[in-house]
């Protein structure tokens, strides 16, 4: 059985379960989050330096998108969102045609830097 695709509008389970999370998380951090500091500090300073390096690292931007690309068809996709479309309706005939416009468009680049070439010889 298929489960309710979320408009895209509409916030998912998961992103309504994180925010309740974050929301009670920041309230509990507000009344207790320095104490916390000085305990964690004294009983493991290499983890509360580690913890931070993570954090720090998972919020850094990503260069522009394509970088967890794996395949083919994670390279169509991100082309297609990158226009917004819509992730739940991105078709397998859509990745394809995604992929031979990109095909073309980088032949055409490799043939503007070939004619660049040649007028620099």
């Amino acid at each position: 059985m298929k489960s309710k695709k979320p408009k895209a509008s509409e916030p998912s389970s998961r992103d309504k379960l994180s925010a309740d999370f974050t929301k009670r998380l920041e309230e509990k951090w507000r009344q207790h989050g320095d104490d916390i500091l000085d305990a964690a500090c004294k009983e493991s300073p290499t983890k509360v330096a580690e913890m931070i390096a993570r954090l720090i690292a998972s919020t850094e931007p990503k260069a522009d998108g394509f970088d967890s690309c794996r395949t083919k068809e994670d390279l169509g996709r991100a082309l297609l969102k990158s226009v917004g479309a819509n992730e739940y309706e991105i078709t397998g005939d859509m990745i394809a045609e995604a992929l031979k416009c990109n095909e073309a468009f980088i032949d055409q680049l490799q043939a503007i830097r070939a004619a660049a070439e040649g007028q620099m010889q």
